[in-house]
């Protein structure tokens, strides 16, 4: 009876068999290239992640305050302006899953961090979090050294591109491809030309924008309120463990979209921030949500997020409370 390693043995293959191989080897093989060219291509792509990713490696040890939040809070706190070292996590739908991850598996690199500025919108507490698997976990990982997945690393779990390919698609065409103009970021990450929107191609004409037609989420969810408050105790409970002082902030909104709001959804939010105060005595609030005397059409991108020059009035709001701890 032949041995193993002969039976095995490629040598042995028909000539279909060896046929079949080479036809194999010679289909995937250009695919796993062109897959590992895209990878590095898109890891080398100077977006927000990567740009927050550097500061968090090389400022670990001063930074005093941490940013976290969606893409509201991404646009409006701008580390260059706050009086403390700050690094800002925020970044489009995250929530606060995200958030606590991010908290708990940076802070032992921050030997300085005493202030977490958070983000509690009324769609915070009635949308579900993301699961495990959410694509951007990749992303934390890759770029912050975060594991949000929750479970051990596969190989697959650090490939970006694989991750979200339509999303890297247009970053690496707009990138490599049509040499488009880059978000002018400064070293901590903050778009300080984030000009380009909405408001500004209706040239900030009232009129206009009171009939602009936009996005905004209105779902209600009593099961997903108490689940995601509950999880936001837990997040406070830990913070408060861990000696950090805590502001949590309502991003401002242009009028129209605070004029399409469930009200329902707003009272609930809001009776959980008292709640919150009264409870917490290293929490402090910070309520803009509904300031539309200091935040001006100006100061918008669209009607949900602030531009560079609405970061500015906010920073500085945020660093009054800041201060307020000393």
């Amino acid at each position: 009876m032949p041995g193993p390693k002969r039976t095995l043995s490629i040598f042995n293959f028909s000539k279909l068999q060896l046929r079949f191989l080479k036809y194999c080897l010679g289909f995937f093989v250009p695919i796993i290239l062109v897959y590992f060219v895209l990878e590095i291509l898109a890891l080398n792509i100077p977006i927000n992640y990567k740009v927050v990713g550097n500061y968090l490696e090389l400022h670990s040890k001063e930074i005093e305050v941490m940013a976290l939040g969606t893409s509201q809070m991404k646009n409006a706190f701008n580390p260059a302006l706050s009086q403390k070292n700050a690094i800002n996590f925020g970044s489009t739908s995250q929530h606060h899953n995200e958030d606590f991850i991010i908290l708990k598996e940076t802070i032992d690199r921050l030997p300085k961090l005493k202030y977490v500025v958070m983000e509690v919108s009324a769609n915070h507490l009635e949308l579900p979090h993301h699961s495990n698997d959410y694509w951007k976990n990749t992303v934390y990982l890759n770029y912050y050294n975060v594991n949000a997945f929750e479970r051990q690393i596969t190989f697959k779990d650090r490939l970006v591109y694989l991750s979200n390919p339509r999303f890297y698609s247009r970053q690496l065409s707009d990138y490599y491809l049509y040499k488009n103009e880059r978000p002018k970021l400064n070293k901590y990450g903050f778009d300080t030309d984030n000009y380009d929107g909405a408001f500004r191609d209706l040239n900030y004409d009232e009129s206009k924008i009171a009939t602009h037609k936009f996005r905004i989420v209105t779902r209600e969810d009593l099961t997903i309120f108490k689940k995601n408050i509950a999880y936001l105790f837990e997040m406070l409970d830990y913070m408060k463990q861990q000696n950090l002082k805590v502001i949590i902030c309502t991003v401002p909104l242009y009028k129209t979209y605070l004029n399409k709001r469930k009200p329902n959804v707003v009272r609930r939010r809001d009776s959980m921030l008292s709640v919150i105060k009264n409870k917490y005595d290293n929490v402090v609030l910070l309520n803009k949500e509904t300031d539309t005397t200091l935040f001006t059409v100006k100061d918008f991108l669209n009607e949900n997020h602030l531009n560079p020059d609405g970061a500015k009035k906010f920073t500085a709001l945020a660093n009054q409370k800041l201060d307020s701890f000393n």
